[in-house]
This record gives C-alpha cells, structure tokens and sequence, in this order.
C-alpha cells in the first residue's frame, strides 16, 4: 500500500502494541487509546513460543526479549507425587534449536511499548473506548468521558475477551488460575529449562514455570500457578493463606520453595479464562484481533502469539494491497485457518487438563504416556504447542 492510513487501536496490550508498532513502521499513521492511567501490564509469566518469535524478529525485537526470557526445552506434566507423566513436550523434537521463550509479562510489554514508540505511534491513557460510529467511510472512536476520535480509515479492536465492540454470552469458562512470580527455587529438582506441572484429574493443578528476569541485573523468576475455579476464588481470599500451601503441599511437597515466598492473598493474580471466537473478524473499517477475535484457555500456551501473528499478518496484508477491502480479506486469508485449527484443539484438549470431568484425566492419565512413545507422537506435540501446526509462517515470512 503506498498510501498512508489514519489508524485507530483500541487497547495497549500485546496485540495492539505489537499492532502499533508493525504499521506504524510501514508508515501509517497510529494512535492507541487505552483505559489504564499508565502504560502497564497485566499478569505473570507467558510462554513466546516459535511463531511468537518469528513475529518479534519481523520486528527487529526479538533479541532484546531473549536476553531476559528463559529458554524451555520441555514441557513436563506429572500425576501428583512425580509419578506418571501425562504431559510430554520437547521442543527439540522439532530441531535442535527450537525452543519456548517463557518471559515475564512485563519484559514482553515493556519491549513492545518501546518498540511501539519507536516506530512513531502515538499512545494515549486513560482513554476508555466505549465503542465506534461510523462517519461516511471513517469510524470514529467513543471515549468514556470525553470527545469521539478521529475520523480514521481503520478502528482495531485489541481490546480483549471484554471488548464493548462484541456481544458474547457465557464466554467464560468455569476455571483459571491464581498466578504469582517469586524467585526461581534453588531446590525441588527444578531446572530453568522445564515447565513442569502436578496434577489431579482435571480439577487440580499446579506449575512451576521459569520466566527469566524483570530487567537488568534482576535474579532469575519463576511463575507459580495454581487451577481454581472462578466461583471459589472468594473463599480462597477469605481462607489463611497456610491451609491452601498445605493443599499445594500435598499435591506437590517440591514445591515448598517456591511457595515459601507466598505471604499474602494478594501476591496472586486471578485469571478467568475464556472461550469465544468472533463470527465477524472484520466488520466494514473494524477489525477484531488477538482476544477479541479468539480468545481461549492458555493450555496450549497460544495467547500472546496467536495476537503476535495477527498482528504481523494484518501488517503484511496492508502493506501488499492498496485497497483496504482487498487487504483485509487477504488479512483473513492469512490467519482464519489458524485460528480455527488452534481454537478446535482448544476446545478439545482443555476439559482433559482443567473440568470437573472425571472420565477425560481418566484416559488422559491411561493413555497419555504410552501414546507419546509412538514415533510422529513427540513432532506432533511439540508443533502443537509451538504454534506451528498448520503453517501459519509461511506465508508471512519470504521465500
């Protein structure tokens, strides 16, 4: 596109800041608005896996994440006491030199809100978008409390599973997780190269994940994350913090130093997952990406690399075509297969890792081990979790 477009991006998360600051390199001219008073993430640790990374080097950022991230080699999932192994993922099974990147969030944030402002975008806080109207071929952006914006030639929505631009009922699943970051432990067996989780059934889990460092010079960190269901998240906060570590305890006695550094309630985070896929992705000059378009549970650790992609896709599709039309159906074309492949093995595989189902961790502790010792088993896994199944690179990256 050799035209320059006014472009508005509801939300400063990892979509919209890895948005802003792909079109604002080709040129265009981006603002983002977002509700927080100041630029700051949310959350504990995430995995940026192979397709996440391939988007961060297209952003000439990726090695600036790996000098603070942790380099996975492999995922690790046990029933609890270390016995049998219900999840096995290696990366190398794709080569040796693939990995998961497991990072801090605020590493991730703080690398592409500097990448962002480097390319030029302007971003602009406390600004709650409460939705768009159209102005002829424009769309023009309602603020809470203030002024409309704009007019602009393309709204992006990166607002998220609570975007005001969808209606979406019963989106939210019946169980998260309480997240909190403490020291990597200096004992328990842990290594800063594996993700290693406990489980029984599906309704109780518990991971031990390395993330790397905050900054320069930090001590390495780990992510702690326990499943909970959302209704009982209440009585959790109301229950002294020592009986729940007795119940991680005896699902995982390793685990005592790490949960040592566990004082207070609120040291933890909760997040609700969600489910829910747009039917309408792009609606006229409004495009939905990240968690806005596909939201899902974390269990194949897609999230941030799932906005990564669309973010560098819908860069790349307006980059090679000069209509906005054209560019946003090729943008689809990019992406929708994708997203659908990852949203289905979601949908799939979730229950048998977080439910109240007693049948699925029942076959899934049976089968689980002796089904990866089939020789396609290891590449299958681990293209699963890097993102990789299904191609979504290939045409984005040049021949």
């Amino acid at each position: 596109m050799t035209h320059h477009l006014n472009i508005a991006i509801a939300g400063a998360g990892i979509a919209g800041l890895a948005t802003a600051s792909f079109l604002s390199r080709i040129g265009h001219s981006v603002a983002v608005y977002d509700k927080a008073a100041e630029p700051a993430p949310v959350g504990s640790g995430l995995i940026v896996q192979p397709t996440g990374q391939a988007a961060l080097r297209a952003l000439g950022c990726a090695d600036r994440l790996m000098q603070c991230g942790a380099r996975l080699k492999r995922l690790d999932g046990r029933l609890e006491g270390g016995g049998r192994k219900v999840l096995d993922v290696r990366y190398d099974a794709l080569g040796p030199d693939v990995f998961g990147l497991a990072v801090h969030r605020a590493a991730l944030f703080d690398v592409l809100h500097d990448a962002a402002q480097d390319a030029g975008a302007k971003l602009f806080y406390d600004r709650e978008v409460a939705g768009a109207e159209q102005a002829g071929e424009a769309v023009r952006l309602k603020l809470d409390g203030a002024a409309a914006a704009g007019p602009f030639d393309l709204v992006i929505d990166a607002l998220g599973v609570r975007s005001p631009f969808i209606e979406r009922n019963d989106v939210f699943l019946k169980y998260g997780a309480l997240w909190a970051n403490a020291p990597f432990p200096s004992g328990g067996g842990f290594t800063q190269d594996v993700l290693a989780q406990r489980y029984r059934g599906a309704g109780v889990s518990a991971g031990v994940m390395p993330i790397g460092t905050s900054g320069d010079g930090a001590a390495p960190l780990a992510a702690f994350f326990w499943t909970l269901q959302a209704e009982h998240y209440d009585a959790w906060h109301m229950t002294p913090l020592h009986r729940w570590k007795d119940r991680v305890l005896k699902l995982w006695p390793e685990a005592a130093p790490v949960l040592k550094h566990f004082t207070d309630h609120d040291q933890f985070v909760f997040a609700h997952y969600a489910h829910h896929t747009a039917a309408q992705p792009v609606e006229g000059r409004l495009v939905h990406i990240g968690d806005a378009w596909h939201a899902a549970s974390p269990q194949l650790g897609q999230g941030a690399n799932m906005a990564l992609l669309d973010a560098w896709a819908l860069s790349n599709a307006l980059e090679r075509h000069e209509d906005i039309g054209a560019a946003l159906a090729a943008f689809l074309k990019l992406r929708v297969r994708h997203v659908k492949l990852y949203q289905a093995m979601s949908r799939l595989f979730t229950p048998a890792y977080q439910s109240d189902s007693k049948m699925l961790p029942a076959m899934r502790d049976k089968f689980a081990e002796p089904l990866s010792s089939f020789w396609f088993m290891p590449k299958l896994l681990a293209s699963m979790v890097a993102g990789t199944l299904g191609g979504p690179l290939k045409k984005l990256t040049p021949d």
